[in-house]
């Protein structure tokens, strides 16, 4: 075997991820990878529910979720993934923000929903042209991600500003607001903070897009599977308490600065079924070249510490744009 081949082989083993006989529900290929076998599925106990949901990972802390009847919602959805030297560590502020409309066309759906962590530009880059091209999308995000998506040309009646604590009913699809925390840099400190209370000249840097606050977002869908989603990787542990999610789609921390991230977190959250690791990738590079990880990044010992506070949970390290149902 070879080592690609290995690596492959390994990351589906950790698909499967639960301790044997642990109650838990199945990670689930869709029909066409069970055709393929692209992705393994796991025993399930005989009274488990699976959502008829597909969820794809578009890198970073990015998800398309299908809920089923033609509807889709999009989470951070950065795909344009151009060089700004981040990872080369030779990041230029000055980097123009631009998108690649072939690849995001691809990838986008028609969403109905778009949910926006922060304004960084690998959260909130492709936002503007995907709700030009879906002008029946609603767009919800802070104070912050709303002038900054006015400034950007985005009418504001399609903006749903919101702080954390808001539960919002959008036909059978509750989504709940989270007030969040960005992630912690060595010097406890974090990347381009600030909040806009009026719209800027219209941005064209990344550093023309500030912070602005960070929510996560927990979703409950009209088949009631629940999923928690983070934009960074710090929270609130007095505002993620008592959600008790379904599936979490946790951000990997790059530095130890936020005190027992993942036992705190996990346990706030109840320790969900299944816990999903993002935004440990190089999201720099092509997205049809697969997930690199950001070399700054220990997803081994993240993923070990994960199982250590959680041994029930089942670990899903994810594949881009691969459909999975929980």
């Amino acid at each position: 075997m070879t080592a690609n081949r290995a690596s492959r082989f390994n990351r589906r083993l950790l698909i499967r991820g639960a301790a044997a006989g642990a109650a838990v529900p199945a990670v689930l290929p869709t029909t066409a990878q069970a055709a393929t076998g692209t992705a393994p599925s796991a025993p399930r106990p005989s009274d488990a529910k699976t959502s008829n949901a597909t969820f794809q990972w578009l890198g970073t802390s990015g998800w398309r979720i299908d809920i089923g009847g033609g509807r889709t919602i999009l989470f951070d959805p950065y795909l344009s993934r151009f060089e700004t030297g981040l990872f080369k560590k030779s990041f230029n502020p000055k980097t123009p923000l631009t998108t690649d409309g072939t690849t995001i066309d691809r990838h986008r759906g028609s969403p109905e929903l778009i949910l926006v962590s922060h304004s960084h530009w690998d959260h909130l880059n492709d936002v503007p042209y995907i709700a030009a091209a879906a002008p029946e999308a609603r767009i919800v995000g802070t104070e912050t991600t709303y002038h900054l998506l006015r400034a950007l040309g985005v009418d504001k009646a399609r903006i749903a500003v919101v702080r954390g604590g808001e539960v919002l009913d959008f036909d059978g699809l509750v989504v709940e607001a989270v007030s969040s925390r960005h992630s912690r840099n060595d010097s406890y400190s974090y990347f381009a903070p600030g909040t806009l209370t009026g719209p800027p000249p219209r941005p064209q840097t990344v550093s023309d897009l500030p912070e602005g606050d960070t929510l996560a977002f927990h979703l409950t869908l009209p088949d009631g599977l629940s999923a928690f989603l983070m934009g960074a990787s710090d929270f609130s542990e007095r505002d993620a308490a008592g959600l008790r999610p379904d599936v979490a789609m946790i951000a990997t921390p790059s530095t130890p600065a936020t005190h027992r991230y993942a036992p705190r977190l996990l346990k706030a959250l109840g320790h969900p079924a299944t816990v999903v690791p993002v935004h440990w990738d190089n999201f720099e590079l092509p997205l049809d070249e697969g997930a690199h990880r950001d070399p700054t990044i220990d997803l081994d010992g993240f993923i070990a510490r994960i199982r250590e506070a959680s041994p029930g949970s089942r670990v899903l390290l994810p594949e881009y744009a691969t459909p999975y149902r929980f």
